[in-house]
């Protein structure tokens, strides 16, 4: 089961079920409780009456107490320990129908989700390394249910075993009651949501890989409508080995801790199916990674690796909430090489003297945005009476009512005179973006005077490059150099 780093958003706790208004006709109810299956339980249920909700809310508790005796790979009584302690048995449903699913994402993904190595995490949880050789085939017989196990294999299912829990445990809320017309089952925050949210809609949160505060505020907001979310990486669950700090998560094919991926979140339509694959996108080389979401349908992903540079796949923005304007504006995912050490952009640009009696110094932006025009970053804004900041219209009007955090960049304007500006390879957020084709923007608006707006495209990449911007009423010569900081 993935370490899990999402932020459900809205969804508050509370030790029994809690009414929230959402709609006239229903409710969203919601239920908090720690303790479940080594760490917490959110569920929230929209449904026209309490006792619906409390219907639903049970049978999803009972279902999850059900599975874990069958999965848990934590107790000595659970059916999966007796599988592990036999050659062969024959297995309930449940624990086939995972087992099965754990053997299809080792096929699929090259070996990089593997449910055989319950040996080699056993002994990383007790401080130790033990290499991993992949054993002989398992055998799964589907007409008996028989599962043949090898000698010195292990299972360990908590890479997929949660997930299908959360499946399981969201169809036994939905079919509680004809009166639920929405479902959120979250443990430990991989989750799966169904039907009506509260005011419509399923708005979950991904938290940024370092950040481990519970409170912190998510990197993007996604639709989750009728989708599940699954997060695995670094995080609380690392482990110390040798007086070092290790990820939890493990390369099958030496049995040591990853290092080049910090995180992963992955969202699918079943949760069983997201958490396997957050566990093996993991493991994976990023551009492998980014490859199997691409080409599994349903299913996008964002990957976080340890030097901090993100890549996502295809269609990810796609499912970022717009409707948090500012924190969506601000989400950067870098789809390339990373920004290339000690490089920056440098933004030359000049306040022309213009011979007017009533002359004043203009207000002046500087910004830029990628090749989907979301905005990257707010290099500086030149003006520090904000009645006058929305008169540069093309970044007022597009960005700068949506991003009330870009005022804290406001300085004082310039006399005429040739001034720079630079930017560092970070977005808004200060996280580091990729390489790529980048648009600088530069606007300028003069009280009593006119208006000037000009821009230009610059290719971040391994190479240096240089643009020139001629002069326009307002403006003076801009001219764009990208290369090693001076």
């Amino acid at each position: 089961m993935s370490t899990s780093r999402i932020l459900a958003v809205g969804l508050g706790a509370a030790a029994a079920l809690a009414a929230v208004p959402a709609q006239a006709e229903v409710r969203t109810w919601r239920m908090h409780d720690d303790h479940v299956l080594g760490t917490s339980l959110d569920l929230a249920v929209v449904a026209s009456s309490q006792a619906s909700a409390e219907m639903a809310a049970a049978a999803a508790r009972a279902e999850i107490d059900r599975l874990d005796a069958i999965l848990s790979g934590w107790r000595d009584d659970s059916e999966l320990a007796a599988l592990n302690g036999a050659r062969q048995r024959v297995v309930s449903p449940d624990l086939f129908a995972v087992l099965h699913a754990a053997e299809t994402w080792r096929e699929r993904t090259g070996g990089a989700f593997d449910a055989r190595i319950g040996a080699t995490t056993a002994a990383l949880r007790r401080g130790e390394m033990a290499a991993h050789a992949t054993p002989a085939a398992v055998t799964l017989d589907a007409a008996t249910r028989t599962v043949t196990r090898p000698e010195g294999v292990t299972f360990d299912l908590d890479g997929v075993a949660k997930g299908y829990v959360i499946d399981k445990a969201l169809e036994a809320a939905r079919a509680a009651s004809p009166d639920v017309a929405g479902v959120m089952v979250d443990i430990g925050g991989d989750l799966r949501c169904w039907g009506q949210g509260p005011g419509g809609a399923w708005r979950v949160g991904v938290a940024e890989a370092c950040e481990t505060a519970d409170n912190a505020a998510p990197v993007t907001v996604l639709n989750a409508d009728d989708r599940a979310v699954a997060y695995s990486g670094r995080g609380l669950r690392d482990l110390t080995v040798d007086g070092r700090v290790v990820s939890a998560t493990l390369n099958p094919a030496d049995g040591r801790p990853v290092e080049e991926t910090h995180a992963v979140c992955v969202t699918a339509a079943k949760a069983a199916d997201a958490d396997a694959l957050a566990t093996a996108m993991g493991v994976m080389d990023v551009d492998a990674a980014i490859a199997l979401a691409d080409r599994t349908p349903g299913v996008e992903a964002l990957v976080f690796r340890a030097n901090g540079d993100r890549r996502a796949s295809a269609g990810w923005q796609r499912l970022v909430d717009t409707r948090d304007g500012p924190r969506a504006q601000l989400i950067r995912v870098a789809d390339g090489p990373v920004w290339p050490k000690g490089f920056e952009v440098a933004v030359a640009y000049e306040v022309p003297k213009i011979a007017v009696g009533n002359y004043r110094a203009p207000y002046l932006a500087i910004w830029v945005t990628d090749e989907n025009k979301q905005l990257v970053r707010v290099l500086t804004m030149l003006g520090d009476n904000a009645k006058w900041i929305p008169d540069n219209y093309v970044f007022w009007r597009r960005y700068g009512r949506k991003t009330p955090e870009v005022a804290s960049t406001a300085r004082p304007t310039r006399a005429p005179g040739k001034y720079s500006a630079s930017w560092d390879g970070r977005d808004q957020a200060g996280k580091p973006v990729g390489q790529g084709t980048y648009t600088i923007h530069v606007e300028a608006v003069r009280e009593h005077g006119g208006h000037s707006y000009v821009s230009s495209d610059l290719v971040v990449g391994a190479a240096a490059a240089n643009v020139s911007i001629p002069g326009k009423e307002e403006l003076g010569g801009v001219v764009l150099r990208y290369g090693k900081k001076k």
